[in-house]
């Protein structure tokens, strides 16, 4: 059976690549060579994006900057932009040390000081897509190492913590502006807490990065570049939440600019004038369009990013912030790039020509790994190369029993609650073979992502290849079988176990995959694909018997930030939604676990963690929680994590070979590419 599906697959991939060599040459571009087939298809790759090129081949979309004299835009002496120095002595904007903080954040290159100028250019499928690019910019207020162990203030100059644990304070660098010139203050801030976060009109309830101990925190402004963060109780985890890219965040929203949008501040008859012109019902839902706006959605909005939206797409372009606050080591200001420039495309196919073309020149976004052949046989062409950046996230394909089945099959419900079940999933699969026919043979092993727990092999082997061990399992629970082999129900017909699997060819194939291993030992599938706009009412119905996605798997303190895999503590917590739905909802919707489970366990160390300041017994508390996921057996896994594709041009620079941790969707090096001239 497996032959036949690496035949098939081979078939599909020869097929893709015809279409692709077919499609190249109806652009007028050279066909790639033959390729050896790949596999399958893997998960798409994990977001990052850089793409630019100072001779870009279209000379009406050229950017004013790359037109700049070749000696000016390549003298690294110079200690801004040269657009950026043509305004200053056009007296279009005031000299660069009245533009920096005073005390600006000194940023370490990773390859060499880059020259000025150029345009990066990146591919998306649209506006959506377009909003999520923009995490490659997202400035936190402090940021975590690549380990995960340490973090460093970025948007904050200083971070100081109580002895407590109750009390975070900030510094606001001296000095820091917005792009538009305007200063950033606890004036800023304030107006998000009190206007915003804490207004019932706006807000029906404080976000959760302000709840601890069940009240919400207090913020304070000490002077103009001082606040204050006090919770009700310890709050161990506030740091690390605001490092994660896609959490929760205490917010840097331009004051000057949104109070015209706001009742307490705004004239009223202006504001009224606003409400009409923008037909709205009334102010809150003006001010929250503008609040929900995208950073790619509202070039009026003021900015701290390193580029500020301009035009919106197709396509989408930023221009340099001029006040941007952060220097290389010689005192010059980022970034390097003058233009950041989205260009639209059809799908994700598109992308793949374009980067093959050598069109983009840092694209990661879109870029599949089963494509990966395919790339490399056109660097030459392409004047490209590729980066295999290592990823923590997320673990390959991962099969979800859900232990709070609210369906009407009760003998199902019981297979699922039974962890020799569970075992016999986990055993029955070839992982070897499954990590080289869906992800290429990239992935490592799954005890890679509990670095906590090394020294605990026994605690992963379930995840060993053994059908007869698994049959035995099957054969221990009861489960007699036909002539034909195949495990039977109560009643006498053939189990047939439901997947769901989220929408997507690599999920779809190593659902597939697997579920040829568990008829191996009896067990027939029923795979069902479900798209993106059905997944979230499948799951809270509680209803699926099984679902397939992936394992959350960021390192470190930082997974805190998203422990639904780990512990039921969310109604995303697939293998316990109802438990998890429980905790999020403070009790009161979803199923509270029993108190001695080992699910309420998680729950309470959960609850540990989250008042504790002391970075190592955290990572003890983790270790914990690891250790009972892997003991109850809460998912079937396959593989560890892989590595995301960067396809970058060969003159595009200072693009590291790593992912970051907490942003590792994101990027925390933009600021720094370059275009060698």
């Amino acid at each position: 059976m497996h032959k036949k599906q690496t035949f098939w697959r081979g078939v599909a991939y020869a097929f893709l690549l015809a279409t692709l060599v077919a499609m190249l040459s109806a652009c007028g571009a050279t066909a790639p060579p033959p390729a050896e087939p790949s596999a399958n298809d893997a998960p798409a790759a994990d977001e990052a994006a850089d793409t630019a090129s100072a001779d870009t081949e279209s000379a009406d979309t050229e950017s004013a900057e790359s037109s700049s004299d070749d000696a000016m835009a390549s003298d690294t002496s110079a200690q801004e932009s040269p657009m950026l120095a043509e305004m200053v002595a056009a007296g279009e904007l005031p000299p660069l040390d009245e533009r920096l903080p005073v005390n600006p954040v000194v940023v370490e290159v990773i390859e060499e000081l880059g020259t000025y100028g150029g345009t990066w250019d990146m591919a998306v499928t649209g506006q959506a897509d377009a909003n999520g690019a923009t995490s490659y910019s997202h400035e936190p207020w402090v940021i975590y190492d690549d380990t995960c162990s340490e973090w460093k203030p970025n948007l904050a100059e200083a971070v100081e913590i109580s002895d407590d644990g109750k009390t975070f304070t900030f510094t606001i660098r001296e000095g820091h502006k917005w792009s538009d010139g305007e200063p950033f203050t606890t004036e800023d801030i304030m107006f998000w807490y009190e206007g915003i976060a804490m207004n019932p009109e706006v807000s029906p309830s404080p976000p959760n990065i302000l709840m601890a101990g069940g009240e919400p925190a207090v913020i304070e402004a000490i002077d103009d570049y001082t606040f204050s963060v006090t919770f009700a109780e310890p709050n161990g985890l506030f740091l690390p939440d605001l490092a994660f890219v896609f959490g929760d965040n205490i917010q840097t929203y331009p004051a000057h600019y949104l109070k015209q949008f706001h009742a307490d501040y705004a004239d009223a008859d202006a504001l009224a004038a606003l409400v009409e012109e923008g037909g709205f019902e009334d102010w809150v839902q003006l001010i929250s369009a503008k609040l929900d706006a995208n950073v790619a959605t509202n070039p009026d909005m003021p900015t701290l990013r390193a580029w500020k939206l301009t035009d919106i797409g197709p396509p989408w372009i930023f221009e340099r912030n001029p006040y941007y606050y952060k220097v290389d080591t010689a005192g010059r200001q980022l970034p390097y790039i003058d233009q950041w420039r989205l260009q639209a495309v059809e799908d994700g196919q598109m992308v793949t020509l374009k980067a093959i073309a050598g069109e983009l020149s840092y694209q990661a976004r879109s870029v599949s790994f089963t494509d990966l052949p395919l790339y490399m046989q056109n660097q030459d062409q392409g004047d490209y190369r590729v980066i295999k950046a290592p990823t923590e996230h997320p673990l390959g394909l991962t099969i979800f029993p859900n232990q709070n089945y609210a369906g009407d099959d009760e003998f199902m419900k019981g297979l699922l609650e039974d962890i020799r079940f569970r075992k016999a999933l986990n055993l029955a699969i070839d992982r070897d073979e499954l990590n080289e026919l869906i992800y290429l043979g990239e992935n490592g092993d799954v005890a890679d992502a509990f670095p906590l727990l090394a020294d605990e092999p026994e605690l992963f082997a379930h995840l060993t290849y053994d059908p007869d061990a698994a049959k035995a399992l099957l054969d221990e629970i009861g489960l007699e079988t036909d002539s034909n082999g195949m495990r039977l129900n109560p009643d006498g017909d053939p189990i047939v176990l439901s997947l769901d699997v989220f929408s997507g060819q690599s999920y779809m194939d190593g659902s597939q995959l697997v579920a040829s291993y568990w008829e191996e030992i009896g067990l027939q599938t029923s795979l069902e694909e479900i798209s993106y706009d059905l997944w979230w009412p499948r799951i809270d119905s509680f209803e699926y018997p099984m679902t397939a996605y992936v394992k959350d798997s960021i390192g470190g303190l930082a997974r805190y930030v998203y422990l639904r895999s780990y512990a039921p503590v969310s109604s995303s917590s697939y293998w316990g939604p109802a438990w998890g739905t429980w905790y999020q909802s403070g009790g009161t919707e979803g199923t509270e676990p029993p108190a001695d489970s080992p699910a309420r366990k998680a729950q309470e160390l959960f609850d540990e963690a989250k008042v504790t300041v002391d970075s190592a017994r955290q990572l003890e508390i983790l270790a914990e929680i690891e250790r009972l996921d892997l003991e109850n057996v809460w998912e079937v896994l396959t593989v560890g994590t892989g590595s995301n594709i960067k396809i970058v041009k060969n003159n595009f620079r200072n693009v590291p070979d790593v992912n970051y941790c907490v942003l590792y969707d994101s990027d925390a090096w933009a600021e720094q590419y370059f275009i060698a001239q």
